[in-house]
């Protein structure tokens, strides 16, 4: 095992220097066989202070996770997605979600498993996250009418969402599955309803 890194000299960075470890050690052995233990050995800081930032390594990949998918999000020209038409938006973004989360797929259930279990419903967070954005594309459908304005954009988009996560969660513990065709059945059931 390579020696320890070099512990930030101010509080404030130890949080990213923590992150920036366990990143390291996740690609470099995989996520499940990577200890609490080896990270704070590797980043040169006691187990206490580790878990006094991290109480479990699922919130270090959670936050790693939700970084990474931000700045992707970041990147990505929400108004091509809007001005494409619903159907057309929303199913580019779900190709470009699959291929996230195929790359991803060793640390997407630990992660949502840490997600529900940890679950605050008074939390805002979604704000820069995928709900934010599905609701943006059906505010933009609403408008010009290829949906129903019958529910608010964030009601439908926390709909859409919970669909969305299904089909993930089917795929994660499902062998065989395609999640590009779980996305598309998502998106059809939503659009089309399954009456």
């Amino acid at each position: 095992m390579p020696a320890s890194a070099v512990r930030p000299q101010r509080r404030a960075e130890i949080p990213a220097h923590l992150q920036h470890i366990a990143r390291q050690l996740f690609a470099t052995q995989g996520y499940a066989a990577v200890t609490m233990e080896q990270i704070a050995a590797r980043a040169g800081v006691s187990k206490r202070t580790l878990y006094k930032h991290f109480p479990v390594k699922e919130a270090l990949l959670a936050q790693l996770l939700e970084a990474e998918l931000a700045q992707d999000l970041a990147q990505r020209d929400l108004r091509i997605d809007a001005q494409a038409g619903f159907r057309r938006g929303v199913a580019g973004l779900l190709q470009a979600s699959a291929d996230w989360c195929e790359s991803h797929r060793e640390v997407l259930l630990p992660y949502i498993r840490h997600k529900f279990a940890s679950f605050d419903p008074g939390a805002t967070d979604d704000e820069n996250g995928l709900v934010s954005v599905w609701a943006a594309l059906i505010a933009a459908a609403q408008a010009r009418g290829e949906l129903r304005a019958h529910c608010p954009p964030g009601q439908l988009a926390i709909y859409f969402h919970y669909l969305y996560l299904g089909a993930l969660m089917r795929w994660l513990t499902t062998d065989a599955l395609d999640l590009r065709q779980e996305f598309e059945a998502v998106l059809a059931l939503f659009v089309e309803g399954a009456a």
